[in-house]
């Protein structure tokens, strides 16, 4: 009976904590984020085409990179991995930011901007406004690390990429420099983080930002973004394993 009931407790307290994290994951706008980047990764699986295909994928390269770049997917992915992750207490406390107004106007900034930026132009003209050296950018930058640990996802699923398409292609190929890879990624990862952060700023006050970069230098923001990194690096590197395996399988052979 006790046993019974231990079991009850455990499943209820796993329960909330499911639903304090779903709760946390529509809040931070991670959805509408997911979309973008899928949109934008299947838009990139052209250049794949090109790069590795000759161009000759088709129909089945298109079929499968829609097929890998799933939205529901990784948001699936993104939601289990986090739960884990994250225990009720810290949830509860984060969501006390993000549905709070001014956390909710941030989110919508973050999404808003997220999708503009999906215009190349918009994209160009954020990246040279002034306001991207500016100390309230550097400084949300710094606290959350997000240079490096953007570049360290990108960088891993690069190789992962890599990886999938010697498997499946049964040949090794060039062994990349991974070290300027690297620092090619940093530069990019730096421009593209400046200008998108300085167009969500630009529609707020010192203030509000002061809190917002505050908010992810607290123990409950630092556990946030660990369990944010971890499930989004998890999902990206898995993506990426598969569509190298895909390509590998299509690779002409004499092109590696």
């Amino acid at each position: 009976m006790r046993l019974a009931t231990l079991s009850l407790c455990l499943s209820v307290m796993a329960q909330s904590v499911w639903a304090d994290v779903d709760r946390l994951i529509d809040a931070m706008g991670i959805p509408p984020l997911i979309d973008a980047f899928v949109t934008e990764g299947r838009d990139a699986g052209q250049s794949i085409n090109e790069a590795f295909l000759n161009g000759q994928g088709g129909a089945v390269w298109a079929e499968t990179v829609q097929r890998i770049y799933d939205p529901q997917r990784m948001e699936s992915e993104l939601r289990s991995v986090m739960a884990e992750e994250l225990d009720a207490a810290t949830a509860e406390q984060a969501l006390l930011f993000f549905e709070s107004e001014l956390g909710a106007r941030i989110i919508t900034l973050e999404v808003q901007a997220r999708q503009a930026f999906m215009d190349e132009q918009v994209e160009a003209a954020a990246k040279a406004a002034p306001s991207t050296s500016g100390e309230a950018v550097t400084a949300y930058l710094s606290a959350r690390g997000l240079i490096d640990r953007n570049a360290d996802v990108a960088v891993a699923a690069q190789a992962a990429f890599l990886d999938g398409l010697a498997e499946a292609s049964g040949q090794a190929g060039d062994v990349p420099d991974m070290d300027g890879l690297r620092a090619r990624i940093l530069v990019d990862t730096e421009s593209w983080l400046r200008g998108y952060n300085a167009l969500v700023q630009s529609a707020l006050s010192a203030d509000d930002i002061a809190i917002y970069t505050s908010f992810w230098e607290t123990e409950v923001g630092n556990a946030v973004d660990d369990a944010l990194f971890l499930a989004f690096g998890q999902s990206y590197t898995t993506l990426s394993f598969a569509l190298g395996q895909a390509a590998g399988r299509l690779v002409p052979q004499n092109e590696l």
